[in-house]
């Protein structure tokens, strides 16, 4: 079964709550003519560009399971989700190396101030010899 692009249109375009007359306009065809599409299992590029632009939504991704575009970006896609799982690690290790970072600024800071809290007692003994 292909993708069924006019109820995935209609199912955003409801969910945005945008009347048909405002979405005909936009995309430049009768409100008919919209009701029509809300059926088609197709529609022309021009359109779905701007119903994609309309809905802030890419609606060439859902193609990407159909073939012939399955084919010819399978390996793409592969890639992209090794990578992201590479940055997913990458983002792990850093997150580790930052909390690991924040642990020894705050030992420092507890250093600083103990190293200052011994140096007012050796100046207040000081004081109290002159």
């Amino acid at each position: 079964m292909g993708v069924e692009i006019g109820s995935i249109i209609h199912g955003f375009v409801h969910e945005k709550g945008l009347k048909a007359k405002f979405v005909a306009e936009y995309v430049n065809v009768s409100e008919s003519t919209l009701y029509d599409i809300y059926k088609r299992d197709s529609v022309d590029i021009d359109k779905l560009i701007l119903f994609s632009k309309l809905l802030n939504k890419n609606l060439f991704l859902y193609y990407l399971s159909e073939e012939p575009l399955k084919s010819m970006f399978s390996k793409d896609i592969v890639t992209l989700q090794n990578r992201i799982i590479e940055l997913e690690t990458e983002s792990n290790a850093n997150g580790e190396k930052l909390k690991y970072l924040s642990d020894i600024i705050e030992t420092q800071k507890k250093v600083i101030s103990l190293h200052e809290e011994k140096t007012s007692i050796k100046k207040l003994t000081i004081k109290k010899k002159k």
